[in-house]
């Protein structure tokens, strides 16, 4: 796992545990629990989705 690619996934998990711990939101216990997980998935999905539009640049030069 890269740099980037960890980086992004550890900014999503934390993002994540905030909201388990912020009890005034108003969602369900499951999606509380679970959210450093899919706040994991989507870092890992934006650090996909920035590789591909750099490699796409460096294409077209």
């Amino acid at each position: 796992m890269g740099p980037t690619r960890l980086r992004f996934t550890m900014i999503g998990f934390i993002l994540g545990v905030v909201i388990v711990y912020l009890k005034e939101l108003p969602i369900s216990e499951g999606f509380r629990f679970a959210s450093p997980f899919y706040g994991a998935g989507i870092g890992l999905l934006i650090d996909g989705i920035i590789v591909r539009l750099k490699q796409r640049k460096g294409n077209e030069k």
